[in-house]
């Protein structure tokens, strides 16, 4: 009975430390950037160092929507309707992009 008590304490205590660091509190906050054709949303936002940027692409897309940094520091894979990459920021500094298939659609990342 003792054994049992010890086995469950131990898995509750897991499970809380699983849901802290999915909520993102061991390791910085996320902030999400959905992308469309002509406008990413919010187009500008402010981090601080060591958090994720999650870019959504929100409509369809032969061949989906590709996020590229204009310093080149970053490129996600082409995203489809729904899908979702990130990327963590770790030094401060402004990191603006754009859409590889829409050039003039632009955004920027302002870390702290």
């Amino acid at each position: 009975m003792k054994r049992t008590r010890c086995v469950a304490f131990t898995i509750g205590i897991a499970l809380a430390f699983l849901l802290f660091v999915d909520q993102g509190w061991a390791g910085g906050s996320r902030v999400e950037i959905s992308l469309d054709h002509s406008h990413v949303t919010p187009a500008r936002v402010e981090i601080k160092a060591g958090d994720t940027v999650s870019f959504k692409n929100v409509v369809d897309m032969p061949g989906g929507h590709t996020v590229v940094a204009d310093d080149g520091s970053f490129e996600s894979p082409p995203l489809n309707k729904g899908e979702t990459w990130s990327h963590a920021f770790a030094k401060a500094g402004s990191y603006k992009f754009h859409l590889k298939q829409h050039p003039e659609t632009k955004g920027e990342v302002v870390v702290k």
